[in-house]
């Protein structure tokens, strides 16, 4: 198990100096995502749910009061595994075009941050850890192929105590196999809803 200060060195290795916040952000995407596709941490250390998103405590205690961070003497990326490494290359790919307040709000948006805040407004204090189950769940999700994905979507959805329509089951069935793009499965669901009044 990498070492989570070799994780922060790897990602600043990568896209230079970062704001506080999107270093924590692209951090907890990298466990995410690593979550996600082998079913265990990339490192041990808690993730918190805290007002501007995902923050990991022990990381944060050292960047404290900075507005940028730099370099991270703690650590050495050179420590990650190769497979690890290149998964820290696809993340910051993937979401290292994206300022730190929009992978702020993207977070909020995501379950593994609203189900470790539970109840809480999004302005309330919080040092609620996220499930690693959770997060292995989300990110394998975005992994599974796409019968799977729509299956635990709706079973999920399903333990949070609400229904899934069948006619939803198979728009989400559409949309992951390609056959139609999101926005056209939306507006074919609100035709039919005013249809039947």
């Amino acid at each position: 198990m990498a070492s989570v200060h070799d994780v922060v060195a790897a990602i600043l290795d990568r896209t230079g100096p970062e704001s506080p916040m999107k270093l924590q952000k692209l951090l907890y995407y990298t466990q995410g995502w690593h979550l996600g596709g082998t079913g265990e941490p990339l490192f041990p250390d808690a993730i918190e749910a805290w007002t501007a998103g995902p923050v990991v405590p022990a990381v944060y205690r050292r960047h404290e009061g900075t507005r940028e961070v730099g370099c991270w003497p703690e650590g050495d990326g050179g420590r990650l595994t190769a497979e690890d490494a290149k998964l820290v290359d696809t993340v910051v790919g993937r979401y290292g075009k994206f300022d730190r307040h929009q992978l702020s709000a993207m977070t909020h948006e995501e379950e593994p941050w609203r189900a470790a805040r539970g109840d809480l407004p999004d302005s309330a204090p919080s040092t609620a850890r996220l499930s690693e189950s959770v997060m292995a769940r989300f990110f394998g999700r975005m992994i599974s192929d796409p019968a799977t994905a729509v299956a635990e979507a709706a079973a999920s959805v399903h333990l949070e105590g609400m229904a899934v329509s069948e006619c939803a089951v198979a728009a989400a069935g559409a949309v992951a196999e390609g056959e139609t793009s999101t926005d056209e499965a939306v507006r074919r669901r609100l035709r039919h809803l005013l249809d039947a009044r």
